[in-house]
């Protein structure tokens, strides 16, 4: 029997090793997503995926997303008051260090918002409205301006063709993958 997974509400089912394994579906999605949690998994699967299509993709992946997993359960946990002073310093200090890159290298953006992003440092939209993840207070401050300029770039090439890389080395004084490959040690959340 094909079970097909309802759009606008989450599914919910417990595996041995991962534990409680959330479903959503998202008519934008193109694939299944998964994202690895302390007690569980978070999986975002595409309009009409069938649940066995989920469960196979978890099976594809189970070592992978058990260390991922695992990783998580090693990181120390932030409480509602770390996540409140991260933000607060996160206002106080991203948008004049944002301005402050802007001004020197000639950028122009439209607008700046500081959010509790999980999933990714920063974005910046089509009409170049900068958006930065509150988690960045966890990270160097050389880290930091390499997530501002990376997203000031995005201003000028909004996508990550060879121009934009370009950009990012001139900026950076030719850094940019190093930087790039630094950041990866850190995590928003």
């Amino acid at each position: 029997m094909r079970i097909t997974l309802p759009l606008n509400q989450d599914m919910t089912y417990q595996d041995e090793e991962l534990g409680t394994v959330t479903v959503t579906v998202n008519p934008r999605a193109r694939s299944i997503i998964m994202r690895p949690e302390v007690d569980g998994l978070r999986v975002t699967a595409f309009r009409g995926a069938p649940l066995s299509c989920v469960k196979s993709t978890v099976e594809k992946f189970r070592s992978s997303l058990l260390k991922k997993q695992a990783a998580l359960k090693e990181r120390p946990q932030l409480t509602t008051g770390d996540v409140a002073r991260m933000r607060r310093e996160a206002k106080a200090l991203l948008p004049r260090r944002v301005a402050e890159l802007a001004y020197l290298h000639g950028f122009h953006y439209e607008g700046l918002t500081i959010r509790d992003s999980k999933t990714r440092w920063g974005s910046c939209s089509g009409r170049n409205t900068i958006s930065l993840s509150l988690y960045l207070m966890q990270v160097p401050e050389h880290l930091q301006d390499y997530v501002i300029l990376h997203e000031l770039c995005h201003t000028v090439h909004h996508n990550h063709s060879s121009q934009f890389w370009a950009l990012m080395d001139k900026v950076t004084d030719g850094k940019a993958h190093a930087l790039r490959t630094e950041l990866h040690q850190y995590h928003t959340a």
